[in-house]
């Protein structure tokens, strides 16, 4: 799976809402399937502009692909790049006694002077500054 969210009902793409990727795509189609290293959905629910930003670690074992929906699913996901029609099977093998870390945030915020790009900024450096 990965690691995703879905929003209000009110904030879908398809209610008038928004999903923009750090590259820059600005709809669910634009950015399905591609990799970001982050991505925000927001959109107004009573009045109140609302979002949240996902963001894969940077220190993941590989890059995340998006599966963005516009009715306000959107995933995060290093696997299942065949289930997505775009590349080979693959196998992440994880030998005894070893582990596999996968690290990914998310910032709900309100929207006023929020800056999607500044937040992952601050995630990141948060995150190389964790101890392994």
């Amino acid at each position: 799976m990965g690691f995703g969210a879905r929003v209000a009902s009110e904030c879908t793409e398809k209610n008038g809402g928004s999903l923009v990727s750090s590259s820059g795509a600005k709809t669910a189609k634009a950015t399905w399937g591609k990799t970001a290293a982050w991505c925000d959905y927001s959109g107004t629910k009573d009045g109140q502009r609302i979002g949240i930003t996902l963001m894969p670690g940077p220190k993941n074992f590989r890059e995340s692909w998006w599966h963005n929906r516009d009715y306000g699913v959107f995933v995060a996901n290093p696997f299942g790049r065949e289930a997505m029609k775009q590349g080979a099977k693959s196998a992440v093998s994880v030998a005894k006694d070893e582990s596999l870390r996968l690290v990914f945030g998310a910032m709900l915020h309100d929207g006023r002077k929020y800056d999607p790009a500044a937040e992952y900024q601050h995630f990141q450096e948060t995150v190389i500054s964790i101890k392994e």
